[in-house]
């Protein structure tokens, strides 16, 4: 799968480090724009996943999560980019405000994940050889990570030009 660089500029100019394009003083919260979003394929969204920029937010995370085209590999991604084990402790009621989001985006992958969810399964994603943990001990049963989470997906990292 290619990520072209057409595709690779739409998704730095409107989806990577989007928040930032605003004037500091401002209190308006920036929100990227979704029809652009939606003509991204599973590949561009393994693509901006990997570079995402965690200090605009979930929402674009939440996009890719919910979308149809979301790859299995993709969401694994996701999961293991927002190191979970942080979360592992808490629940929906003892989890601080400021962290429900990622909480919650953790949940829906593990959620999507248990119920097979994801449908296409063609994009790699290894989180052992990424460096990643996965036999963390959880105490709470909304943790128990499922075991095609914790080991590579099939298929192959999506191959960009240029840019």
């Amino acid at each position: 799968m290619i990520v072209r660089p057409n595709k690779i500029a739409l998704i730095k100019k409107n989806f990577i480090e989007f928040s930032f394009n605003g004037d500091e003083d401002d209190d308006v919260e920036i929100i990227p724009d979704f029809e652009k979003f939606k003509t991204l394929n599973s590949a561009e969204q393994y693509f901006l996943a990997d570079k995402y920029n965690w200090d605009d937010g979930t929402i674009v995370l939440d996009w890719i999560i919910e979308s149809h085209k979301c790859d299995k590999g993709t969401a694994s991604l996701i999961f293991w980019h927002a190191e979970p084990d942080f979360y592992f402790d808490y629940t929906a009621e003892t989890i601080d405000d400021f962290e429900k989001p990622v909480w919650n985006l953790l949940q829906k992958i593990v959620r999507k994940f248990r119920e097979n969810g994801f449908k296409n399964s063609k994009l790699k994603f290894d989180p052992i050889k990424e460096g990643y943990k996965t036999d963390w001990k959880t105490e709470l049963d909304i943790w128990e990570i499922p075991a095609e989470l914790k080991t590579a997906t099939k298929g192959k990292k999506p191959f960009r030009f240029g840019l």
